[in-house]
């Protein structure tokens, strides 16, 4: 009995997806294949292209692929371009099995690979575990050049789902989205994952949906790496193709509001723009776990001054620092104690952290903590700083809150939105002594600060859960999801 080659494979699992009825594919191989094809694959059709491409190579082809595989269709018939893709990939007994896949496709690849909790990935996480727990829904991840799309491995599962879960078996699956509903919880600025996703959204995808984060390498790209207002455009240019962005907040959907209104300019229809707010909700710990915490970090007796984000420029950390230093020259007694990972154009930052602590300032820096700590820090706190020069959201602002804590928080934007009259005081973040002096007052005022910890309280407070919720009606546009109809592509078989 012979070895049918993956191309035959291939051939036969997209034919029947492209031709459901009528044709026993199974019981075809090499030229008789090849001509039933050219007979009942109905085309030339780009969709058709693209996904006898991608089940061939077994990665996403590009639009200009796909666009050539199709001219050639048409003018030769499909068996031509087929022929030259067959006898260019012949048997490999090493290739992954490949499979098409329907139903909701999330793409995870950052999570996936990373332990860092930034806001991004918090909303991933606790979206897609909700997801993965209540539904049907496969999670993707692209290879480093972008081309290739596959099923979670063991430890990227693990960085995406929180809590219990079964971990796949075997190789991931290469897949082909075909049909399906895509879903980007995340930003991309890889070039070779966004030319990918341009693809699949075009030919592969019914429906697709992103979340809308921010639109800061834009409208500050003073504050963004090298690099990544060009990347962060050609992202905005995928979208273009979308059916429809999530905003996090009402200063997000403006923002988004602002760039879908310039597309019709260029011929193109916008995505729908519906906002989908973040939650105010926080993880709960034990006492024991906020002593524990405390004595491992040693933060015992002076208050703690909190804050949470990572230390790329648009944070403001150097400001919080300032400020900081401002209070411990006028004899305040606290820790300084700053939680998120390093970033690009921190230098500044390191070397103003290293001769605080030269001087004897209490400086704590924490990193790739778990979640149990972060909490336990909320609950620790006098007061919060978030003085970012320009957010989407501002996790952080509604994190302290919710805890209790009131945070010292930008005058504007989202960062205004959440925490005015909900127990923030709310400042200039580019002034260094307004940032001090409302630290001041929230370390030696009492009544302000009871006053501002019972503000809290009204603080409203949407739940994870109920995020999930309505961003999933988003994602189905309001209609219960098809089944995964999904069919598998054997690497070899005997």
């Amino acid at each position: 009995m012979r070895t049918r080659s993956i191309n035959d494979e291939g051939l036969r699992a997209a034919a029947a997806v492209l031709v459901p009825t009528g044709v026993d594919w199974d019981r075809l191989s090499g030229p008789d294949l090849l001509q039933a094809l050219d007979r009942d694959v109905p085309g030339p059709d780009e969709r058709a292209a693209y996904l006898l491409l991608a089940v061939l190579a077994r990665r996403i082809p590009t639009l200009d692929q796909v666009r050539s595989f199709t001219r050639e269709w048409r003018m030769s018939g499909l068996a031509s371009p087929l022929h030259s893709e067959y006898t260019r990939l012949r048997i490999d007994r090493r290739a992954r099995r490949v499979r098409i896949v329907g139903g909701v496709v999330i793409d995870v690849t950052d999570t996936s690979r990373s332990s860092f909790t930034t806001g991004i990935q918090r909303v991933a996480r606790e979206t897609v575990t909700r997801w993965a727990r209540d539904g049907d829904v496969t999670l993707a991840a692209w290879d480093v050049l972008g081309d290739n799309l596959t099923e979670l491995t063991a430890g990227e599962t693990d960085r995406v789902l929180l809590g219990e879960h079964a971990d796949p078996v075997g190789e991931p699956d290469v897949l082909v989205p075909f049909d399906a509903v895509f879903v980007l919880p995340e930003i991309t600025v890889a070039a070779g994952r966004t030319a990918s996703i341009r693809t699949v959204v075009r030919h592969g995808a019914r429906r697709s949906v992103a979340v809308g984060f921010d639109c800061i390498p834009v409208t500050t790209a003073e504050t963004s790496g090298p690099g990544m207002p060009g990347a962060f455009s050609s992202y905005l240019s995928l979208l273009a193709g979308f059916d429809a962005v999530a905003p996090i907040s009402s200063a997000a959907h403006t923002e988004y509001s602002g760039w879908a209104a310039m597309l019709p300019g260029a011929g193109l229809e916008p995505p729908l723009i519906e906002t989908v707010s973040l939650p105010a909700q926080v993880g709960v710990v034990d006492d024991e776990t906020m002593r524990s915490v405390a004595q491992q970090l040693g933060l015992t007796g002076a208050p703690v001054v909190l804050s949470v984000g990572s230390h790329e420029p648009r944070k403001n950390h150097l400001a919080l620092l300032t400020a900081a230093e401002l209070n411990w020259r006028r004899g305040h007694e606290f820790t300084l104690v700053l939680v998120g990972g390093n970033a690009w154009g921190d230098h500044e930052f390191q070397h103003m952290v290293a001769t605080l602590r030269r001087k004897g300032r209490s400086v704590s820096m924490l990193s790739g903590v778990d979640d149990e700590v972060v909490w336990s820090l909320y609950r620790q706190a006098r007061l919060t700083v978030f003085c970012s020069v320009n957010e989407g959201f501002g996790l952080p602002v509604v994190e302290s809150l919710a805890s209790g804590v009131p945070v010292i928080t930008s005058d504007f934007g989202s960062m205004r939105e959440l925490g005015e009259g909900h127990g923030a005081l709310v400042v200039d973040p580019h002034d260094p002594r307004a940032i001090a002096e409302a630290m001041e007052r929230l370390l030696v005022d009492d009544s302000l600060h009871a006053e501002l910890v019972a503000l809290t309280a009204g603080l409203p407070r949407p739940t994870w859960d109920d995020y999930a919720s309505e961003l999933w009606g988003v994602v189905t546009g309001g209609e219960a999801p098809q089944p995964d109809a999904s069919a598998a592509v054997v690497a070899a078989a005997s």
